[in-house]
């Protein structure tokens, strides 16, 4: 099993950590970034992958994108140890999570990384979208404060949910959008997930990428 990914690809990172987590032997097959070229993107690559987008899991003749689609078939093909509920219920609402961070990624997250990380210029940053992203990413960590509740995890038990969820604010939290003290089961909840070995490494190496970009 062959997995096309970028380091700091927030979507690939989904994957990478989902892989860690149910102990799933796969190939890494980088696609090169840097801050002045970005993704330079090899014939292989786009050989299989038709909107030229990380991430990308090859498995035999097997070729999928999207992020969400594969995080449903690893799921599917490697059921153990499960990152999703058993309840249909629950299994629904992790889906609907998953997407909400997707989107927050999407939408606002994306606007942070344009304007901080690669705006070397603080001068030539958009303070105005700046400050859009980051009221609703704070918007976002108040919802999930209602959601956590009492429970560890955004759905009872470690999720795809949680590992969407916290590749979306840690992302964001380095760009500027922290946790707020007014969210202190978000806060509680961060440095649960934060600590999990896959996640911990895969941030480390997240970070040296990033000082090195």
């Amino acid at each position: 099993m062959q997995l096309w990914s970028g380091t700091l690809s927030t979507f690939s990172v989904k994957i990478r950590i989902a892989c860690a987590e149910k102990g799933i032997a796969v190939t890494i097959l980088e696609v090169p970034w840097s801050r002045q070229t970005l993704f330079s993107k090899p014939k292989e690559f786009l050989a299989v992958s038709p909107r030229g987008e990380v991430p990308v899991l090859v498995d035999g003749d097997l070729v999928l994108y999207d992020s969400t689609v594969i995080n449903q078939y690893l799921e599917e093909k490697y059921p153990e140890p499960a990152l999703m509920p058993r309840d249909l219920v629950a299994r629904a609402r992790c889906r609907l999570l998953e997407d909400q961070a997707d989107w927050l990624i999407i939408t606002h997250v994306t606007t942070l990384i344009r304007e901080v990380f690669l705006q070397s210029d603080v001068a030539a940053r958009d303070q105005a979208a700046l400050d859009d992203a980051k009221t609703a990413i704070a918007t976002h960590h108040a919802l999930l404060n209602t959601t956590l509740a009492d429970e560890p995890y955004l759905c009872g038990t470690y999720s795809f949910a949680d590992i969407a969820t916290f590749v979306a604010l840690s992302f964001a939290r380095t760009l500027g959008a922290r946790i707020s003290v007014d969210h202190p089961r978000v806060a509680a909840w961060f440095a649960r997930v934060g600590a999990r070995p896959a996640v911990k490494t895969e941030f480390d190496a997240i970070g040296k990428a990033a000082a090195q970009a």
